[in-house]
């Protein structure tokens, strides 16, 4: 395709610039009258130098308008280009927020436990503009956990993720204390879902101390702990009932030793204790 140019001529008589031209052996691709004084004359883009070559020093103005041709054919081809790259960035973009978590939506009677949710979708591996998991069984199991919650469910639409968490009014009221021993001993289990560890496992505690207490901001403790400790106890009965009252006593009692004494029977062993806060 040729590429030419659009020139403004003014002065008087302009219609005969074009006739100047064409004796020089410039073609004229098109005239066209713009005022009475004025003609817009389309020629090569080759031949310009030469029109103002040819032009100058006569009675007439000249000013280059515009060039068409290629120039115009690539002008037009960037701006589509343009528009179909915005175009597939805009059809990527969707694609790629569709499979990612962009924002958590609570519904439901037990929405309140918002914070305790979002802590466990994190341990979950869900957070903000995160991958969206292919399954959520082991979060709304974690979930159901919770005190009186009784149905949950968690579903993802378009980077939307809805928890809803319904609760029973049937079930125990919740607790709001931290976590403590009820006897002098060695932590040898703690599961904490919500609240902050005070110990550790391992750790000597006495009855009474705090294990797990609330996170900032005075949230519920949700917490369960294992304590071992010794036990000996003298029973003024015969070996079997002795047995089966420190069995009552403990709950769990390990390592059980029976030793015949002036007046009964000594039982000692490893008892443990078993303590939670709003974890059944």
């Amino acid at each position: 395709m040729q590429r030419s140019v659009h020139i403004l001529i003014e002065g008087l008589s302009a219609f005969r610039a074009a006739d100047k031209l064409r004796n020089a052996g410039i073609t004229v691709l098109s005239l066209k009258k713009q005022q009475k004084n004025a003609v817009i004359a389309e020629v090569a883009s080759k031949d310009l130098e030469k029109v103002f070559a040819i032009l100058r020093g006569s009675c007439y103005n000249i000013k280059k308008i515009r060039f068409h041709g290629l120039s115009k054919a690539w002008k037009t081809f960037c701006l589509r280009a343009g528009l179909l790259a915005g175009a597939l960035i805009g059809v990527v973009a969707v694609c790629f927020f569709q499979t990612r978590v962009l924002r958590v939506e609570f519904t439901g009677s037990g929405a309140y436990y918002a914070g305790e949710v979002r802590e466990i979708l994190l341990r979950g591996g869900v957070k903000r503009f995160g991958p969206c998991p292919e399954g959520y069984a082991a979060v709304e199991a974690e979930i159901l956990s919770l005190p009186r919650v009784s149905f949950c469910s968690v579903r993802e639409d378009g980077g939307i993720l809805t928890v809803e968490i319904q609760v029973s009014d049937d079930a125990a009221a919740i607790a709001g204390r931290p976590l403590t021993a009820d006897a002098d001993g060695i932590v040898e289990e703690l599961t904490v879902i919500r609240g902050t560890a005070a110990v550790s496992v391992g750790d000597s505690v006495h009855a009474g101390d705090t294990l797990v207490d609330s996170s900032v901001g005075g949230a519920i403790v949700i917490a369960r702990a294992l304590v071992a400790y010794p036990f000996s106890r003298e029973y003024e009965t015969n070996e079997e009932e002795a047995r089966a009252q420190a069995l009552l006593e403990c709950g769990t009692l390990r390592e059980i030793n029976a030793q015949k004494t002036d007046r009964g029977w000594l039982i000692t062993g490893t008892g443990v204790s078993s303590v939670s806060v709003n974890l059944d």
